[in-house]
């Protein structure tokens, strides 16, 4: 029955990992001033939208009022000076970034990132997760109790990465999940009764 449930589970999570990943992010110049971008997403969502230098000075922000599938915009870039930018767009679980050099008037994407956020599961005293690592960075999972670090586990750089965490050994009270990588930070709570 315990097989069952976990191959029932796994099939849950690879439904909702394979019903993320919608979000495309295409960046082209249209002329040598204009930039256009493309968003889309399966579904109808709410974007938000932020450009940043290279130092990390945010230059833009947008954040859509009414969910959409698909949005179209142009940016004059004419006004940037010639340097390295980074352009994100994210929903609500989904963030795509987009590294580009822009020289005179001309843009070179340079790297694009894409990441989904974690998915955790509370059942009583045991938590699964499961996240899709997109950029096969090294994962670590952290457990505290208020500032106090209780455990530390690496969990790799596997494209797929699923744990359970049995919590039976700990006391009642509240905790915090983090799950990292190279670049992102993920906090989840966990209430112990």
């Amino acid at each position: 029955m315990k097989t069952l449930l976990t191959g029932i589970f796994a099939m849950l999570i690879t439904s909702v990992a394979l019903a993320s990943g919608n979000l495309k992010v295409n960046l082209a110049t249209n002329d040598s001033e204009l930039a256009v971008v493309e968003i889309s997403n399966a579904e109808m969502v709410n974007y938000e939208i932020e450009l940043f230098d290279e130092v990390g000075n945010k230059l833009y922000e947008m954040n859509t009022q009414a969910p959409r599938s698909e949005l179209k915009k142009r940016y004059d870039f004419s006004n940037l000076e010639d340097g390295v930018y980074w352009y994100h767009v994210r929903t609500d679980n989904e963030e795509v970034s987009k590294k580009f050099s822009l020289s005179y008037g001309e843009i070179e994407v340079m790297d694009i990132r894409k990441t989904i956020d974690p998915y955790f599961h509370q059942d009583g005293e045991n938590v699964k997760l499961s996240y899709l690592n997109y950029e096969k960075e090294n994962v670590s999972l952290y457990i505290y109790d208020n500032r106090t670090l209780l455990k530390k586990v690496k969990l790799g750089n596997d494209l797929a990465i699923h744990k359970g965490l049995d919590l039976s050994q700990l006391n009642r009270g509240e905790y915090k999940i983090v799950l990292t990588n190279d670049f992102d930070i993920y906090e989840h709570r966990v209430v112990i009764n």
